[in-house]
């Protein structure tokens, strides 16, 4: 059984980083690291870090964030009133700020937009899964694996051989130090590639098609 700690702002208990009831961080710079791990998805391209987890084989060094869809460092936007924007658009602006946040261990960043990205995810009118990863990132990056396996499992069923779930669902085995669970989701990952990355009917796929790029080569190499 993981060791959970109480928050000491809620009484939530969790194994996680942040409290994912209220998002207030919790002392254990173990765990803290264990969560940049998988923080470097930004929106619109970048390999992400569970990638290059993937791909080594093992924990891979914290990356810095990428300023533009073209790499290199920018400077963060200054944050809008979200109170004026659809949930959608908070939803992805929250998101894509908390990806930002993480390999920079601004911990404080990802602690207070956490509750704020998760409470847009729950008043979005349709879910798909892309949405649907990203808000299983946003939970790998708390701490809450549980939602995350919840979500994979989601996008599993509403999406029948989608590629996003094994790629949550590796991550997490990873985190977890599950080897033959890490190595069985690769192996799904393999098995679905080639038929699901010739849909034209899944537009995520070109989105992320860098990560999926490197996944499928890390999985046809395991």
């Amino acid at each position: 059984m993981a060791l959970t700690v109480r928050c000491a702002g809620c009484g939530t208990r969790t194994d996680g980083v942040f409290c994912p009831q209220c998002g207030r961080p919790l002392a254990d710079r173990r765990r803290e690291r264990r969560a940049w791990l998988v923080a470097g998805l930004v929106a619109v391209a970048a390999v992400a870090v569970v990638t290059l987890m993937v791909r080594r084989g093992a924990p891979a060094p914290v990356v810095p964030a990428m300023g533009s869809a073209a790499g290199g460092t920018g400077a963060v936007a200054a944050q809008p009133d979200l109170a004026t924007l659809a949930p959608a658009e908070r939803f992805a602006w929250l998101f894509d700020r908390m990806m930002r946040a993480g390999p920079e261990g601004d911990s404080a960043t990802v602690g207070r937009l956490a509750p704020l990205a998760l409470a847009a995810y729950g008043q979005l009118d349709s879910l798909d899964a892309d949405t649907r990863f990203h808000a299983a990132l946003i939970d790998i990056q708390i701490g809450n694996f549980a939602g995350a396996r919840a979500l994979a499992d989601t996008i599993e069923a509403r999406d029948p051989g989608h590629l996003f779930g094994p790629i949550i669902v590796g991550a997490l085995a990873k985190l977890e130090g599950d080897s033959a669970g890490f190595t069985r989701a690769l192996a799904r990952f393999r098995q679905r590639a080639d038929g699901e990355l010739a849909r034209g009917d899944r537009p995520e796929y070109t989105e992320h098609a860098t990560l999926l790029n490197e996944v499928r080569n890390a999985a046809e190499t395991k």
